[in-house]
């Protein structure tokens, strides 16, 4: 009798700190995953009042409402009045992201700063035409270069 019940306790204080263990877990996984997400989308100061915004591997619903939701303050924040947005390093991107991004220029314009757009690789172009978003009154260039460059003349 006392061997079941040292059994039974036994057995719940194993369940109890299995479960535990991975509340702790879920917890430390997802705050690395908004640390990466933080860390995804810097915003990089390179001249008075203009940033840059690299975008770098695939966008999708949740990094592109992670830009929506926290970059378009931090750049607000930041008093930037130009942000080049390159998507140079995009990978892949949904529908879904493709508008968000849309709207985060049209916030970001409505803020009242100039957003310019570079690094739109062909395929990329063709995906964004081809789901029916309009970038024309978006200024574009090739490069980060070009358009500091086209921003000092």
């Amino acid at each position: 009798m006392i061997n079941k019940r040292f059994n039974y306790l036994l057995d719940i204080s194993i369940t109890e700190t299995v479960i535990v263990f991975e509340q702790v877990k879920d917890e430390i996984i997802k705050k690395a995953q908004q640390e990466v997400l933080a860390l995804s989308v810097p915003v990089v100061p390179i001249q008075d009042k203009t940033a840059v915004l690299p975008l770098i591997g695939s966008i999708d619903l949740e990094r592109a409402e992670f830009i929506s939701e926290n970059v378009i303050l931090k750049i607000i924040e930041m008093k930037v009045e130009r942000l080049i947005v390159d998507f140079s390093g995009i990978l892949d991107i949904d529908t879904i992201a493709e508008r968000y991004l849309f709207d985060i220029y049209s916030v970001l314009r409505l803020q009242g700063i100039e957003v310019m757009m570079t690094g739109i690789r062909p395929e990329l172009a063709q995906i964004v035409v081809r789901n029916g978003i309009d970038f024309s009154s978006i200024k574009t260039y090739a490069t980060v270069k070009q358009a500091i460059e086209t921003q000092k003349s």
